[in-house]
């Protein structure tokens, strides 16, 4: 017999789900975006979260772009999540 309604085991897994997403969240706030200075993508979403909404505004806040390769390597990570 299947019961039409609310489900009672849902609190739970919702619960699970919502906590597996904030895990995720935070390990992705840890990896290296800039390789050149070591800044965390969390630092750079900080500084966008504040205001930040160019690449220059990112570099002036963070160093973030400034090492030398010139933002070769994170330069496209920053401008997408600039994006969104």
């Amino acid at each position: 017999m299947s019961r039409s309604g609310p489900c009672y085991g849902c609190r739970v897994d919702d619960d699970a789900d919502e906590l597996e997403r904030r895990r995720r969240e935070i390990i992705e706030s840890y990896k290296v975006v800039c390789i050149c200075n070591k800044i965390r993508r969390g630092v750079i979403e900080k500084a966008i979260a504040s205001g930040a909404t160019s690449l220059d505004e990112i570099r002036r806040r963070t160093r973030a772009a400034t090492g030398p390769c010139g933002a070769k390597r994170c330069g496209p990570v920053i401008a997408g999540m600039l994006r969104r």
